[in-house]
Parts: structure tokens; sequence; C-alpha cells
């Protein structure tokens, strides 16, 4: 995706730097700083805090599927379609979807998109 080098999960959900500015969004989002693993599977492992409910860690992982899935699908949209990349695009993508997966998933779940988007830690501390 980023026409670098050949293609391949390490490249473009993690290495290439189209995937970096997208994680790099992410963890802004939540005010964190964090290296981005090279290999997939490290990279999904690191998608689990230690000291967190295990709510709040099925949230946080859910959110790396989110990421993963929205690269892919912007990808196939760059190739097949002739799209542009854009990481802002794929990373509101990502924060709409995994919301709509807490709302579907959670019957009790209250807070709108928008407090979503804006304090998703507050959101997350809030499902149980």
């Amino acid at each position: 995706m980023c026409g670098k080098e050949e293609e391949s999960s390490s490249n473009l959900f993690s290495t290439c730097n189209f995937a970096w500015r997208v994680w790099s969004l992410c963890f802004e989002w939540f005010g964190i700083s964090s290296v981005i693993h090279k290999d997939p599977k490290s990279n999904f492992l690191q998608f689990r805090l230690c000291q967190a409910s295990n709510s709040f860690n099925v949230v946080w992982s859910t959110i790396w599927v989110g990421v993963v899935s929205e690269i892919w699908k912007h990808r196939n949209s760059v190739i097949f379609n002739r799209g542009v990349t854009d990481a802002v695009e794929v990373f509101a993508s990502m924060q709409v979807k995994v919301w709509s997966w807490i709302f579907a998933k959670s019957s009790w779940t209250i807070f709108p998109n928008s407090m979503w988007v804006m304090n998703p830690l507050d959101c997350m501390r809030m499902i149980h």
C-alpha cells in the first residue's frame, strides 16, 4: 500500500508509513505513546492490559480488530477502486465501527458515538 516494498502482513498492518500513521492516531486518541510492533501477533498482544478489567480488555482488543479490518478495507479500495490513501478516514471509520460493535453487543451501553469519539477511556470504564 505504501509502494515501497512487497506487501506482507507485517508491512500492511505495521511497518508501512500509512499503517504507522493509523496506529499513531489510535494511540493519540487514547493519549498514550507506544511502539508499534512489526509482527502483527505481537501488535495484537500489545492490546491486552494487565491491570484492566476483562470488559475493558475486550473493547481494547476490539479496537485492534477495528484498525486492522479498516486498513484492509481501505487497502482494497485503493487497489480495486483507485482510492486514495487517507489515514484519518481509516481512523474515523474504525471509531464508528468499534462503537457500533460495542453498541450491538452491549444492550446496556448508553454512551453516544460523539462521547466515544471525544472520551474513549471514559466510555470504556462505563462498560462492565
